[in-house]
């Protein structure tokens, strides 16, 4: 993808190989079964939405990218812990991910499960040291450690809710999202705006453009499970035909039309920010437009 306006933001493409940069130096070097499946699931090739999400908000208060990439990093460690759980034969039951056999096809379940585990614990221990990179206030560090467990259990708890098809109607399908899907958006974003100096306004919006941004991503995803290219999508399709989605709730019309409102609401809450917000537009209009 090329710059989006140039003289104002790297180009998102810039960003993901900064990003997946940071990821090959945080991934485990060892030889042993689980160092290799840490690694193959931390820098199996993604789209790595929810760190550019956190270095373009950060870049809204003249935060350099190289101060947000190790927590960029945490953030994307935790995506890819949550991945390998959501492909076991228990869940989806998903033979690939991104292109690749999925985790549990190539290491058996067991070293799966603890690669995931095991992603998620040195999520948690490359906090401090993220957070001192990214030099946000010492007085925030409990919060954002509090954070980031609440978010874990976010995951978990939409994932069962998921499962189990508690979702009734639309509204009950985005409050799920909003934990399973939405939660690690809200928290990229949030994070990359601790770094800065937001006000409490510029804060709140930076926090209701994730919201809305992660949702519009379930929803694209759920359309591109109904309808999608699975070679493009590195993933096989109609894993969710069982399961309430919004395509099963509104079609695939409606799921459009619900995902370009959730986008424009998205960016209505950039207004504040005036031409600061152009990557982040551009990176809302990806989310909406994107085939995989």
């Amino acid at each position: 993808m090329p710059p989006v306006m140039g003289d104002v933001a790297p180009s998102l493409e810039g960003l993901r190989n900064a990003v997946d940069r940071e990821l090959g130096s945080m991934a485990a070097g060892g030889t042993g079964a689980l160092d290799r499946a840490c690694a193959d699931a931390l820098l199996s090739p993604g789209k790595r939405i929810r760190p550019i999400l956190m270095l373009l908000t950060g870049r809204l208060f003249d935060v350099p990218a190289e101060r947000l990439l190790r927590l960029g990093g945490v953030v994307e460690s935790v995506h890819a812990a949550s991945l390998v759980l959501d492909d076991l034969p228990s869940m989806d039951d998903a033979d690939t991910r991104r292109g690749r056999p999925s985790l549990h096809r190539v290491y058996g379940e067991a070293v799966a499960i603890l690669a995931a585990f095991h992603l998620l614990s040195r999520a948690h221990a490359e906090l401090p040291h993220g957070l001192a990179l990214a030099k946000v206030p010492r007085r925030r560090w409990v919060a954002v450690q509090e954070e980031l467990a609440g978010v874990v259990q976010d995951l978990c708890e939409g994932q069962v809710r998921d499962l189990a098809g508690e979702a009734a109607g639309v509204e009950d399908l985005e409050a799920l999202h909003a934990r399973k899907t939405g939660a690690l958006f809200v928290l990229a974003a949030r994070w990359g705006a601790y770094a800065g100096r937001p006000s409490a306004g510029e804060q709140g919006a930076v926090e209701a453009f994730a919201r809305n941004l992660g949702l519009a991503f379930q929803v694209v995803d759920d359309i591109l499970d109904a309808e999608g290219d699975p070679e493009a999508l590195g993933k096989p399709v109609g894993q969710d035909s069982g399961r309430v989605t919004f395509v099963n709730l509104l079609g695939v019309a409606g799921s459009r039309r619900l995902a370009g409102q959730l986008v424009e609401t998205a960016v209505e809450e950039l207004e504040v920010f005036g031409r600061r917000g152009a990557t982040l537009r551009a990176l809302a209009r990806e989310v909406v437009e994107r085939a995989r």
